[in-house]
């Protein structure tokens, strides 16, 4: 009991004292103060914030359908039967598409499964043309050594120059 009156006792004399007052009123002026700075520096902040532009789809599609002519043709044999069902499947289960912030590939059963990739994670590109530069396969390795790999890319002049320009922008 003498304890708690000597702990209280002490509360007291502390209130009571105008130095311990004044020293604690400055105190906490100074964190009030730090605080209101750090809220005026938040709204600043989102005021000046960038508004990205919205995401624009420069290609979306399949495969490029040219890639069936030569399976096609071999379906007369009984082996080509198998590349010409391979590639016809990919023609309705693949999906590219390019934007202005990412390239993302859709593939499997009704395109289930999506690869993304951005343009800053890019370290090098590679390309063949096929059919005598109608389509290209393009392989995008990543930073990380990840490859990605754009079977017959339609378009594909356009669509790797503006990839080319994303990446050096960003």
């Amino acid at each position: 009991m003498a304890f708690l009156l000597l702990n209280n006792s002490k509360f007291i004399n502390n209130l009571t004292n105008p130095k311990k007052i004044h020293a604690n009123v400055k105190k906490n002026s100074r964190v009030f103060l730090e605080l209101r700075n750090i809220q005026m520096n938040q709204e600043n902040s989102e005021k000046n914030k960038i508004k990205l532009e919205p995401e624009t789809v420069i290609f979306q599609g399949p495969p490029s359908i040219s890639e069936l002519i030569i399976p096609a043709l071999s379906i007369f044999t009984v082996i080509g039967i198998i590349p010409f069902i391979a590639t016809l499947t990919r023609q309705f289960w693949v999906r590219y598409t390019i934007t202005n912030r990412r390239i993302s590939v859709d593939s499997g059963f009704q395109g289930k499964e999506r690869v993304e990739i951005v343009y800053r994670d890019i370290k090098k590109i590679s390309k063949i043309t096929r059919f005598g530069g109608l389509t290209a396969d393009v392989v995008i390795v990543l930073k990380d050594s990840a490859r990605l790999e754009l079977r017959s890319l339609p378009e594909w002049e356009e669509n790797m120059k503006f990839i080319e320009k994303n990446i050096l922008d960003n």
